[in-house]
């Protein structure tokens, strides 16, 4: 990818996340699913029965810095699935969009297919996060797919997405034959990645502040 697909396809994400998209919409995060009152044992469990209805567990989470090639002057966040039904089953879309990856590049699928992005949470002994991704059509990738990650072991990573940015969803095996061999650049991890623009998360910031996970220092 030459720096001016790179640049069109951060363009690409960003309206994505702003819902500039034609067919495609920022949905605002489902504030509500974070809170901070305790529920009774029972009642806490069917909000969690019901928040991880239809999701799907990521495999991991992690950090792309830029390595100074580029004019992306943010970290992208990634979510890793499971390259296989555990993710495909239940999120078809997600298939589609790495078979769509593969054949048109990142350029190519953001123009051919709209993503809207937004952040659900639940608090409780085991906070949960999960990243909501909406895919308006055409067929046959119309639908929702659910990310979920258990949130406190990911508790570092946050800070980097809570105010909005760049995701990149792939699977380890993408990236690492993507950025494995000498010489791989930002670019090179890029490409491996179905690139999604999402906005500032008050569902994450309320996470961050009851769970006090760290959050990045003023710029000086």
């Amino acid at each position: 990818m030459n720096r001016k697909e790179r640049r069109e396809a951060e363009r690409a994400a960003r309206r994505n996340r702003d819902g500039q998209q034609p067919g495609s919409s920022f949905l605002p995060p489902q504030g509500r699913i974070a809170r901070a009152t305790m529920f009774p044992p029972a009642d806490e469990e069917r909000q969690r029965q019901d928040f991880l209805a239809g999701g799907v567990f990521a495999a991991g989470a992690g950090v792309l810095f830029p390595d100074g090639d580029g004019p992306v002057p943010s970290p992208v966040f990634v979510v890793y699935v499971h390259d296989d039904e555990r993710t495909f089953g239940p999120a078809p879309q997600l298939r589609t969009a790495f078979d769509m990856l593969d054949e048109v590049g990142l350029v190519g699928l953001h123009e051919q297919m709209p993503v809207a992005t937004s952040w659900a949470g639940m608090s409780g002994p085991s906070p949960l996060v999960k990243l909501k991704l909406d895919f308006p059509g055409p067929n046959p990738a119309r639908g929702s797919a659910h990310l979920v990650l258990l949130a406190d072991r990911y508790a570092e990573l946050w800070q980097h997405i809570v105010h909005g940015g760049l995701i990149g969803v792939t699977t380890q095996q993408r990236l690492e034959t993507a950025t494995g061999r000498a010489g791989a650049t930002f670019s090179d991890g890029l490409e491996a990645c179905v690139l999604l623009g999402v906005g500032s998360s008050p569902v994450l910031e309320q996470l961050i502040s009851l769970y006090r996970w760290p959050r990045r220092a003023p710029a000086a």
